[in-house]
Formats: structure tokens, C-alpha cells, sequence
């Protein structure tokens, strides 16, 4: 079974053009020769994508972000109760529901719903995932805490753990640094977060990102974390990025029950990024078989 866990689709090609030039990828540093998917990531894209690589299944990830991406007021850390921009709920339980009428319609894409607790309270959003996760179809979540300004400790996601935790369904989560230093997505933050809800899965996306040296010590202290190899096996050998010794030293030191495979699609293939992965030196034949399916099968009971 081939299962990417890291997989972004959308309904016109225009949004997702724009995601695509929005959102350049800085952190690794300089690498001439990444392989990107070169397409614009429409639900149809998605599918021939997985179809031409041979993967079973993909984790359809949402993100629900505000119109040019506000902070919270002043100096707060957290967004305040009531949301302040509860007037885009309506948007966000609509996107939600496109998210898994995709995955009923095309039983190969897995729904992973989204939250915002700029938008909803943590009760909100609990009530909110429990129906999508009960009655929707709806597989697991997806959080950007970058892109939408928030912490992992934010109390508005309580609920957001708690419904996560209630239906068995994991959480992706970004995972690397932000240009600003914020800290919303660093490992270290997202791993205490974790810890906080242990009831509930979570899956640091790209192997940390750009902060990689941590994870081995991140992973060994919290054994309840899992990861994804998305994009940052795409920039195996950029000037901030890891070699492919170094990733395969993250894999042993992780164990690879604990990773999947994310492609990041349409930043990636999927095919391409399997077949880095099967390329990785040393890695074993059971080690590659875990990545590329049978840990994410587990985790997403398939």
C-alpha cells in the first residue's frame, strides 16, 4: 500500500496557482535542481498524480486562512474569546464540507479538515469537528498554525484536540520556522502542545522543516510524536537542508513506525518524492514499506 499523507488539492486551477506563487520556500537555502509538480493542483491534477505513481490513497489537507493573514490584536499571544472574526465561520464549515464531499466523491482522498480559532471557540470548533467526523466523512485535521498567526497552546484549540482525540483522527501540523521568528510551527513548540493532549495524534510535517537538527532529541523525548518526509526529502542536499545520510540517520533515529510519506503536492509529485525516498541509501526494505504506507494505514485505520 502507498499512502501520502501530505496532499493539497483545490477547486480551479486560479486558487491554486496562487498558493503556489504566495508561498515560496525559503527555509532550506539554495538548491538549483528541486524537482517541483509543475501543475496547478486541481482535484483532477490530484488524482492523475496518485494514479500515475500507483499511491492507494492521500490525505486531503485543508487550511482556512484570513484574508491577508491578521494577527492578534496588539500584543496578545492568543486570539480572544469571542473570535474576532467569527464572521467567517460560515466560510470555513463550507470549506470543510468541500473537503469531504471530495473524499466522497473520489474515495482515494482522504478528507483532513481544518480549524481557526481566530474564527471559532474551542467549543465551536469541537461541535463543529464532531459532526464532520461523524456524519461528514472526514479522516483526520490539518493545522497551519504560520498561516493562520497561532500558537499550538492557543486555548481555542482545546476543543480542536479534544474532537481530534474523540474520533481517533490525527493531526498534521506544518512544522518548521517562520521568517519573522514567531515560533507558531517550531518543532519544540508543537511537541509540548502534543504532550498537553496526549489523547491525541500528531504528525510534524517535513521533519521539522529547516529545524531538522532537533528532531532525533525532539522524537526520543516524546514518543507519542509522529513525522512526515514532505518537501524536505525535495531539498535533500540545499545549503540549509540535510544530506540524504542525515535524513536516513533522522529515520533510524525516529524508527520508521513513526513517519509517512507526504508528497506537499502540487509544491511535489508524489511520485517523485517516493522515489527519492526509495533511493535513500541503506534504508531498508521494511523501513521503505513502513514510509510509503503501512504507518500511515495504521494510523488512519485503512
Amino acid at each position: 500500500m502507498r499512502v501520502d499523507t501530505h496532499l493539497h488539492a483545490y477547486a480551479d486551477a486560479a486558487e491554486g496557482l496562487y498558493d503556489l506563487t504566495a508561498y515560496p520556500i525559503v527555509e532550506y537555502g539554495e538548491k538549483p535542481d528541486v524537482e517541483f509538480a509543475g501543475v496547478a493542483g486541481t482535484i483532477d491534477d490530484a488524482l492523475r498524480a496518485l494514479d500515475d505513481a500507483g499511491f492507494d490513497y492521500a490525505a486531503l489537507l485543508g487550511s482556512y486562512e484570513l484574508p491577508e493573514l491578521p494577527h492578534p490584536a496588539g500584543d496578545a499571544r492568543h486570539w480572544p474569546v469571542p473570535p474576532s472574526h467569527a464572521d467567517h465561520a460560515g466560510a470555513l464549515i463550507a470549506y470543510n464540507r468541500w473537503l469531504c464531499d471530495m473524499g466522497a466523491a473520489h474515495p482515494k482522498l482522504l478528507p483532513f479538515v481544518t480549524a481557526n480559532p481566530a474564527v471559532m471557540t474551542s467549543a465551536e470548533s469541537a461541535a463543529h469537528l464532531a459532526e464532520a467526523f461523524g456524519d461528514w466523512g472526514a479522516r483526520g485535521l490539518k493545522l497551519h498554525p504560520i498561516a493562520i498567526r497561532t500558537h499550538p497552546d492557543d486555548p481555542g484549540l482545546a476543543g480542536v484536540y479534544e474532537a481530534c482525540a474523540d474520533a481517533g483522527a490525527p493531526i498534521v501540523f506544518h512544522s518548521g520556522p517562520d521568517v519573522r521568528g514567531y515560533g507558531w510551527s517550531e518543532p519544540v513548540a508543537l511537541a509540548a502542545a502534543g504532550a498537553a493532549h496526549p489523547r491525541t495524534t500528531f504528525i510534524l510535517a517535513h521533519l521539522g522543516g529547516a529545524k531538522w537538527p532537533v528532531v532525533a532529541e525532539l522524537a526520543a523525548a516524546n514518543p507519542g510524536l509522529y513525522f512526515d518526509l514532505s518537501e524536505i526529502v525535495m531539498w535533500i542536499g540545499a545549503s540549509k537542508g540535510p544530506d540524504a545520510t542525515q535524513i536516513v540517520e533522522l529515520i533510524r533515529a525516529v524508527g520508521a513506525d513513526r513517519i509517512t510519506l507526504g508528497s506537499d503536492f502540487p509544491w511535489y509529485a508524489p511520485g517523485a518524492t517516493a522515489d527519492i525516498v526509495e533511493g535513500l541509501p541503506g534504508l531498508g526494505a521494511q523501513e521503505r514499506a513502513a514510509i510509503l504506507g503501512e504507518t500511515a494505514a495504521r494510523i488512519l485505520r485503512l
